[in-house]
């Protein structure tokens, strides 16, 4: 090292911009700069490395070339292209993949209401009887308080649905709200288990409130329904399908796969088969309409028209139209006037209606026809939302 630096000193009077490294190297080469760096020297190199092959691009030759030809030609020539075909094949290997389910188990399939979201394979345990019901009660549970108006609208709707001997009352605010705390699960049946299938039920499995939690509509669910023959119904929220087995011994959850929501599926042609057939032997009574003290109602999809008798004053010589007045409110309700005096008095009604879209008119001497438009488009079971 001193005899480097003894020579160095003339070594760096000579070449002032060389390194440390470069004046050792040239003591050890003998006076001689080495390759590697002179090479660094000169701008070249340090490593040759063998020249980067520029990137596969369409030439003229392949012009004439068929897209199946062309893509075979880049493909023997290392470029890697992936079509739509290799990821729908990756996406079917990838499910193929996924263990169907272990010995003790069974598969079922969750549809989220957000159609963003992919349906889902998920498993739970056998046990005696639906184990879906007590699997799904704490996946439904929400504190969330519940409005009182829309409890008392739905409520009115199961119970306009049910059949009785004696008048039911309708649950309470308190008892709904503590079930929704709890959480339910409600396995309504898309296919009922008979001979045909082998006694093999389809349910839908939804949030039991999840209409008096004002959900999200989930309308894979909704025409999953359809596809079973179940027209016209809303679901809310996230809905999950499973199947039962039900034999002598009682019930037990069996396997429910992807493959099985196609329109085509063999238990869904037969549950449509079973669902119209029963749909044409019941007796259409038609929507529900009523009468009051002194007027009648009907409805469309879309409209409910009230049909109300004036008295006739013979001494009243102003016509009808410049007496009466109706008021809609913020679409809860319904009073007719005449004179000021109220003649009916409707509040709430049973589900809002749109103020912009509703009318009245005079028929004849002593009729008035009030025309008003829904706000949702669904059948409503009484004029009157009865509160408890």
């Amino acid at each position: 090292m001193s005899e480097l630096f003894a020579r160095g000193g003339e070594w760096k009077q000579t070449f002032p911009d060389w390194t440390e490294e470069e004046l050792r190297g040239m003591q050890e080469n003998g006076g001689e700069l080495p390759v590697h760096l002179r090479r660094e020297k000169d701008g070249g190199p340090p490593d040759e490395k063998p020249p980067t092959p520029p990137p596969q691009t369409v030439t003229s030759d392949m012009e004439d070339l068929t897209p199946e030809q062309r893509l075979a030609y880049l493909r023997e020539r290392g470029v890697v292209i992936e079509t739509h075909e290799d990821r729908a094949n990756k996406a079917k290997q990838a499910v193929a993949a996924v263990p169907l389910r272990k010995g003790h188990e069974f598969c079922y399939l969750k549809i989220p209401h957000d159609s963003r979201e992919p349906v889902a394979r998920l498993h739970s345990n056998v046990a005696d009887g639906d184990a879906l019901l007590h699997v799904l009660k704490p996946v439904f549970a929400d504190t969330a308080v519940l409005d009182k108006k829309t409890v008392e609208r739905e409520t009115a709707e199961r119970l306009s649905q049910m059949m009785a001997q004696q008048p039911l009352q309708a649950p309470s605010l308190e008892t709904m709200q503590k079930l929704g705390n709890e959480g339910g699960a409600e396995a309504y049946p898309l296919a009922r288990g008979d001979a045909e299938n082998g006694y093999r039920a389809v349910s839908l499995y939804i949030d039991e409130i999840g209409t008096l939690r004002a959900r999200p509509r989930n309308a894979r669910a909704e025409k999953l329904c359809a596809a079973a023959g179940l027209t016209g119904l809303s679901i809310h929220g996230d809905a999950y399908v499973g199947r039962l087995q039900i034999g002598p011994q009682g019930q037990r959850n069996v396997d429910f796969y992807d493959s099985e929501l196609e329109e085509d599926a063999e238990w869904l042609q037969m549950a449509r088969r079973t669902h119209m057939a029963e749909a044409a032997a019941i007796h259409d009574k038609g929507p529900a309409k009523g009468s009051g003290a002194n007027y009648e109602w009907s409805q469309t999809d879309d409209e409910v028209e009230v049909i109300v008798s004036v008295e006739v004053d013979k001494d009243e010589k102003r016509a009808l139209k410049t007496r009466v007045k109706v008021d809609y409110g913020a679409g809860e309700t319904l009073k007719v006037l005449v004179d000021g005096a109220p003649i009916v008095l409707v509040h709430p009604l049973f589900a809002p209606v749109d103020t912009t879209g509703c009318s009245w008119t005079v028929d004849g001497k002593d009729k008035l026809v009030v025309t008003m438009e829904k706000r949702d488009e669904r059948m409503w079971h009484t004029l009157h939302l009865h509160q408890g």
